[in-house]
């Protein structure tokens, strides 16, 4: 950058400073000479002019009038030949010039006006010439860090070190990536009030400038375009004075590694998630050996000698907007910021987990530790209620398994976790957090896993019965299962079905008469009860409610 003071100091041409002494640190972006009384329609704010007076000639009111359009007008600095129209700069306007801080030099009559652009020139090309090479030192120094894969918490401290600032990046939701300081770190107090302010201009994709308490020079923000999408903001603050041009170069070459860095990583995130789900469909469809699961949790970091469950984060569904395709992406971004909100739920409380998306789920392999069952349970209502707050416009209900040690025990706590919420379903439109002490009877069933043993317990159950009603138009199934819903009361049972009680006795010793079972008998009773509730299983998993099962 240079200065009006730079200019003044040019060896040779013995230039004069008689006002504005205080304001020689003005930047000079480019030299103009004019002759005319105003110039201002043809400036842009930055130059040094430089005239021979012609313009001034006139009353001083008029004078002081010309002067003053200039110094409004926000140019650097005025440089006055003498000789030609004035033989010494008016006091009129050196008085104005002083007055108002407005750097104000005399131009001897033998100093062509040419040796002075030449000069500026000469430095302007000078300098941005070194400011190039300071650049491509600074992208071969950022390029190298990438290439080696240091990560995003070097390029910040390298950033820091270079412009002498503090920088936060935060991901799109405001959590922070990484950070780093020169001399002056940011609390946690401060790195949030800069994510409130932020948050305000996520929609915008141009870098801004904020005034924030306890930042004195101010934070400057830009947003680090990733795949075509924000997929960050780095916040900057300068320790002491404002941001130079070099600064600013720094600054944009760190954006564009950043941005490199993190379509790496969502690279290898979204590499992670696929390894991820291949897992869990091989797992629930007990295609894996044990052996193979613990070679598999060895390299997603978790401890095959541990005890692990499953966690089960189910979307009760979204509302409806008529537009197929419209309804489909919106789904589609909802499941994707629901397994985001889950994995830094999740990372937050440091526990180790997996997750995978299926379905309208997302499916998490947790290591819980030392946690017992209640404090899983807690951490279940504290993932629901964040999920809540980050995604207002979606309901989800959580599915807790029993912690297995055996391996091969996980795809029974995925049944656990699935079943429980489809239980108290049943009771609850939605929004529910169940375990394994939800399912009750169901629980029995589970051992059975999938639908084709479901189906083999009912038939021998029930099969005779149901074949019966489906020849002769009855509802002998339907009036058994009523039966036991009431808990044998005649009058109950009769009135949900519309009959009388001597009808309904009839119907049950029927039942009785073609299963070869007694009403009388608790364990018959317990069978015709289990065997109603693997049906219920059956058919939601035939409606598609469940995912298909092996």
């Amino acid at each position: 950058m240079i200065t009006v003071q730079d200019i003044l100091e040019i060896p040779d041409l013995n230039l004069r400073l008689l006002a504005g002494g205080k304001s020689t640190s003005n930047p000079v972006r480019w030299v103009h000479i004019t002759e005319v009384p105003d110039p201002t329609r043809w400036l842009r704010g930055g130059e040094l002019l430089l005239t021979t007076g012609y313009g001034f000639v006139g009353p001083e009111e008029q004078q002081l009038t010309q002067l003053k359009q200039l110094i409004d007008h926000n140019i650097s600095g005025l440089g006055f030949g003498t000789g030609f129209s004035f033989e010494k700069v008016p006091e009129c306007l050196v008085r104005l010039a002083d007055e108002y801080s407005f750097p104000l030099f005399e131009v001897p009559y033998h100093v062509p006006f040419i040796a002075i652009t030449e000069a500026v020139a000469s430095k302007i090309v000078n300098e941005q010439y070194a400011l190039l090479q300071r650049s491509l030192a600074v992208h071969e120094k950022l390029t190298k860090i990438v290439l080696e894969e240091k990560g995003l918490e070097a390029i910040l401290s390298t950033l820091s070190a270079l412009v002498g600032c503090s920088a936060v990046l935060f991901d799109f939701h405001g959590v922070v990536l990484c950070e780093a300081a020169y001399r002056r770190h940011l609390g946690a107090e401060l790195v949030a009030d800069l994510w409130r302010h932020i948050s305000d201009h996520r929609a915008d994709r141009q870098d801004f400038r904020l005034a924030v308490d306890g930042v004195g020079t101010g934070v400057q923000v830009y947003p680090v375009v990733a795949s075509h999408r924000i997929g960050a903001f780095l916040a900057v603050v300068k320790d002491s004075g404002d941001f130079s041009d070099y600064d600013r170069i720094i600054l944009h070459h760190v954006v564009t590694v950043t941005a490199l860095e993190l379509v790496k990583k969502k690279a290898v995130a979204e590499t992670e998630k696929r390894l991820a789900g291949d897992f869990f469909d091989e797992l629930i469809a007990s295609d894996l050996y044990e052996e193979e699961i613990a070679r598999r949790l060895v390299f997603f970091g978790l401890e095959p000698e541990a005890e692990h469950l499953i966690l089960l984060v189910d979307i009760d569904g979204l509302p409806g907007s008529g537009d197929g395709d419209r309804e489909r992406g919106v789904l589609q971004d909802v499941k994707e910021r629901l397994h985001w909100a889950v994995d830094e739920f999740m990372a937050r409380r440091e526990l180790l987990f997996i997750s995978a998306s299926r379905s309208d789920s997302v499916v998490v392999l947790v290591q819980p530790g030392r946690e017992d069952g209640g404090e899983i349970l807690a951490t279940a209502g504290e993932l629901q209620e964040t999920i809540a707050r980050m995604l207002p416009e979606v309901s989800v209900s959580i599915g807790i398994g029993r912690p297995h040690r055996p391996l091969v025990d996980l795809r029974q706590s995925y049944y656990e976790a699935h079943y429980a919420i489809k239980i108290r379903r049943l009771k609850d439109s939605g929004g529910v957090i169940a375990s394994f002490d939800d399912l009750g009877s169901y629980g029995l069933l589970l051992g059975l896993q999938d639908t084709l043993s479901l189906e083999v317990f009912y038939d021998s159950v029930l099969g005779r019965l149901q074949e019966y009603d489906r020849q002769n138009s009855s509802d002998l199934v339907k009036s058994l299962a009523c039966f036991l819903e009431a808990n044998g009361h005649w009058g109950d049972a009769a009135e949900k079905l519309y009959v009388h009680r001597h009808t309904l006795r009839y119907r049950m010793k029927r039942v009785e008469e073609i299963t070869g079972r007694s009403l009388d008998d608790s364990q018959d009773r317990m069978e015709f009860w289990l065997a109603l509730k693997a049906r219920e299983l059956i058919e939601q998993s035939r409606k598609g409610t469940v995912p298909p099962q092996p």
